[in-house]
């Protein structure tokens, strides 16, 4: 493995140890600690040899920024060991993910994505963001198979030693080559590609040695809002109810009443649809919720521009 690949793996290492960590901490209300080791580049018959028989994946596919597909591996025991403490259990084991469990699972690991990614993000100068996750049951555990449901090789596998009262196993990150040699120079560890400017011939023609004048390029239009701002400072200072608005959902009352902890409620919104922001019941934005320092935060991926924002108020 050359040098820049050890680089690019030591920083998610770091990125996704801290975010597994503090998610997993957030949601169990357990102490979770989360050491990252040292990452290799495999092929699919390497991650047949050195991953548990018993492994799933948690599949996501980078949609901005960059592209390709990321994914954790960890072992189906350990898995539900996880989401039983997550649903407030001791951490009782069990023989398969279904159902709500797998619903859980899922839902941890987009939030440790939406934790990393905010901090790849800041360090790419850019916004990475992935589409929603899938999780995949190996029936045989071989090459072919691993193929089949990641697709292309080589991978960069870097585990993450991840240990709790309850809870002792690895966690692997295993990333597609088309994602992290994109990665390597969206972080700065290698250096892009120059562009290269196609030449235009000059509009005047003309084979002479001297410089050809240029086309004059038309200025680009600018607009501006017919909002009248005279008077806007005086109301800068006024306080508006901001809501994070996920979802809702409609039940009748007896099943209200039915509810216990670790009930989940279905909401109208597929796991992978932006989430609303709702300024004084106005909506003005759209983003995800990410997980920043251990707290719940919400991160702006579309937004309407100024005029439009101080019209929905108004």
């Amino acid at each position: 493995m050359d040098q820049v690949t050890k680089d690019l793996s030591e920083k998610l290492g770091e990125c996704f140890s801290e975010s597994t960590s503090s998610v997993f901490s957030m949601l169990t209300g357990r102490e979770f600690t989360v050491t990252p080791g040292t990452g290799d580049v495999y092929e699919h018959a390497d991650l047949a040899t050195n991953l548990p028989s018993d492994s799933i994946f948690v599949k996501s596919t980078y949609t901005k920024g960059v592209s390709g597909t990321i994914v954790f591996s960890m072992p189906l025991r350990e898995s539900t060991v996880l989401v039983d403490l997550m649903l407030g259990g001791d951490g009782a084991p069990s023989d398969s993910l279904a159902g709500d469990s797998k619903d859980a699972l899922s839902e941890t690991f987009n939030q440790v994505m939406g934790s990393a990614n905010q901090t790849l993000s800041d360090q790419a100068g850019e916004t990475l963001s992935i589409s929603g996750l899938e999780i995949l049951e190996m029936e045989t555990f071989d090459a072919p198979s691993i193929e089949k449901a990641l697709g292309p090789g080589p991978f960069l596998t870097i585990p993450l030693s991840t240990s709790q009262d309850t809870l002792q196993t690895n966690i692997h990150v295993v990333a597609a080559s088309l994602l992290f040699e994109q990665l390597k120079r969206k972080l700065g560890l290698e250096a892009e590609e120059p562009l290269q400017m196609p030449q235009i011939a000059s509009p005047f023609g003309g084979g002479g040695g001297g410089p050809q004048p240029f086309q004059q390029i038309a200025p680009i239009a600018t607009y501006e809002s017919n909002i009248d701002t005279k008077n806007l400072d005086l109301l800068l200072d006024i306080e508006l109810p901001v809501v994070v608005r996920m979802g809702h959902t409609e039940m009748p009352l007896g099943e209200l009443l039915k509810l216990t902890p670790g009930s989940i409620l279905e909401l109208n919104r597929p796991a992978d649809a932006p989430v609303d922001l709702l300024v004084n019941g106005k909506q003005i934005a759209k983003g995800e919720v990410v997980v920043v320092d251990g707290n719940f935060a919400f991160r702006i991926t579309e937004i309407e521009s100024t005029a439009q924002r101080l019209q929905s108020l108004s």
